[in-house]
C-alpha cells in the first residue's frame, strides 16, 4: 500500500494532466454538437468492433461442436449408403420379397498422432474400447482408405497405416474389375503400387483404383486413387503400376471407422476352409 502511494505521489503531476485532459474533452464533447457526434461514432465503432470479436470467438468455439455434430451425421449417412448393406433375396410362392440387413456401420475419429515420412507408419485415434472399437476394423476417409485398427486400449486405438511395408490391400481397376494388391514400398508418401494386375488388361494412366471388396475389413468401391504411371517388363505376368493415392497422408486429421459387422462370421467361415 504504500508502495502505491508513493507511485501515485511521485507521478502526481501526471495523473493530475490526464484528469484535466479528461475534463477538457468532456466539456468539448458536452458543449459542442459536431464533437459529441463524431466522438458517439467512434465509440460506436469501437463497440460494435468489440461485439464482432466476441462474436467471432463465440462463433470459432461453437464450430468444435458443430464440427462433431458434422461428423456424426456423415458416419450415420455412410452407414445407410447402399454398398453398407447385405442383400438378401427370399422366394416363396412366386414372390420375392427383399431383405437388406447392416453390413457396415462407420464411427468418426480424429487423428492425434499420425507419421507419414518412415518405413513403417502408424496412427492414433481418440476412439477405443469404450466406443466399441477392436482390431482389424478399416480406417478411411471422405477422399479414400487411411489403415487398419492395430491395438486398442480403453480410450485411444493404434492404426496401420497404407504407407507400411507389411500393408497389403485388396483393389481393383474401376473400368474393368481385375483386382490386385496395394503395398507401398517407401519412400513418397504419395504413391503406392499395386501389384498382380495381369498384363493381358488394358489400363491407362489416370484410370481409378478402388477397394475390391474381397476383404472383410473394407467396403468394396472405396477410393484408393489413380494410376501415375505403368509399365511392363519383357516376359513379365503382370503390370508395374505406380499409384497416386487420393489421400494426402501428410494432412488428414479426421476418419471414419469401419465395423463390418459379419466379419467374425466370415473369418470363422474361412478358418474352417483352411483346416481342410
Amino acid at each position: 500500500m504504500k508502495t502505491l502511494v508513493l507511485f501515485i505521489w511521485k507521478h502526481s503531476f501526471f495523473f493530475l494532466f490526464l484528469l484535466l485532459e479528461g475534463a477538457a474533452a468532456l466539456l468539448i464533447v458536452s458543449n459542442n454538437n459536431y464533437q459529441r457526434s463524431s466522438f458517439i461514432n467512434a465509440s460506436n465503432g469501437f463497440t460494435a468492433s468489440i461485439l464482432s470479436l466476441s462474436n467471432t470467438t463465440t462463433h470459432y468455439i461453437g464450430l468444435i461442436k458443430v464440427n462433431e455434430d458434422l461428423a456424426n451425421e456423415n458416419a450415420r449417412l455412410r452407414s445407410l449408403l447402399p454398398q453398407s448393406y447385405m442383400k438378401f433375396d427370399t422366394t416363396k410362392y412366386e414372390a420375392i420379397d427383399s431383405v437388406h440387413q447392416q453390413l457396415y456401420h462407420y464411427q468418426h475419429a480424429e487423428i492425434i498422432s499420425n507419421s507419414f515420412q518412415k518405413r513403417n507408419n502408424y496412427l492414433i485415434l481418440n476412439k477405443g474400447k469404450k466406443e466399441k472399437i477392436k482390431p482389424m476394423m478399416g480406417v478411411i476417409t471422405s477422399n479414400g482408405i487411411v489403415g487398419i485398427v492395430k491395438d486398442v486400449s480403453r480410450n485411444f486405438c493404434t492404426v496401420i497405416s497404407v504407407l507400411h511395408s507389411k500393408s497389403a490391400l485388396d483393389v481393383k481397376v474401376k473400368n474393368n474389375g481385375y483386382t490386385g494388391t496395394l503395398v507401398w514400398q517407401g519412400g513418397d508418401y504419395t504413391i503406392g503400387n499395386v501389384h498382380n494386375i495381369p498384363s493381358h488388361v488394358h489400363i491407362n494412366k489416370g484410370d481409378t483404383i478402388l477397394t475390391s471388396g474381397n476383404s472383410s475389413i473394407f467396403p468394396e468401391g472405396i477410393l484408393v486413387g489413380t494410376i501415375q504411371d505403368f509399365s511392363l517388363n519383357p516376359g513379365a505376368n503382370f503390370y508395374n503400376i505406380d499409384l497416386k493415392f487420393s489421400v494426402n497422408y501428410n494432412k488428414v486429421k479426421y476418419v471414419y471407422i469401419v465395423d463390418n459387422v459379419v466379419k467374425q462370421e466370415l473369418i470363422e467361415l474361412k478358418n474352417t476352409m483352411d483346416d481342410e
